[in-house]
């Protein structure tokens, strides 16, 4: 008599989810342990997470120098490709209108009427034409305000002056743009030949 109970109440169990220790029961209690074992797998331990914040540290020290090496080379190639554009703009104008055009750093590039500096500190510059004696006729472009960090030199030459032939009066020069925001002094150089031509 017990044997016939207990094989009706499995086969009850079986065929009834919802009874007392139904297979809907077991399956719930099989999903909640495994939803527990999931939930508690989620997140780091702190040995993990400091594990990480170094990895992250030592990879940023590595690329900030590199960083700021691209970005000193990048100001010097902006600043070299302006005074070249220059340059050259100045030698088309000159042959183009049969005129003078000069180029030469200035104190106040936002002047109306512009004075070439006295020293060798090119801190902006302007190109102009210029009339027999050097004084200006009107402005054609001015620089950009140079960053603190860059310095210019031009050799001896503080006015470059183009003629109506397309030349350089004066020695060949050599201008050099450097930035002295790293220790290894990132710069660039190029030449105005005596014609007027421009190169590496």
């Amino acid at each position: 008599m017990l044997g016939k109970l207990k094989e009706k109440w499995r086969k009850i169990r079986v065929n009834n989810p919802l009874a007392p220790g139904g297979l809907f029961c077991v399956k719930n209690h099989a999903r909640g342990v495994l939803n527990h074992q999931i939930v508690k797998s989620q997140g780091f331990t702190l040995i993990e997470m400091l594990l990480t914040l170094a990895i992250v540290a030592i990879l940023v020290s590595m690329a900030i120098p590199r960083y700021e090496q691209f970005v000193a080379q990048q100001d010097v190639n902006r600043v070299t490709q302006q005074m070249r554009d220059h340059l050259q703009l100045a030698r088309n104008y000159a042959q183009t209108h049969q005129t003078t055009v000069q180029l030469c750093p200035v104190n106040g590039v936002n002047d109306a009427i512009p004075t070439c500096s006295q020293d060798m500190t090119w801190r902006a510059w302007v190109v102009a034409e210029v009339d027999n004696k050097g004084a200006v006729r009107h402005v054609i472009a001015r620089s950009e305000p140079i960053l603190s960090h860059i310095q210019i030199t031009s050799g001896n030459r503080k006015v470059i002056k183009m003629n109506r032939q397309g030349g350089a009066d004066g020695l060949n020069s050599t201008f050099t743009i450097t930035s002295t925001q790293l220790s290894d002094n990132t710069r660039r150089e190029f030449k105005l030949a005596g014609n007027g031509r421009i190169s590496e």
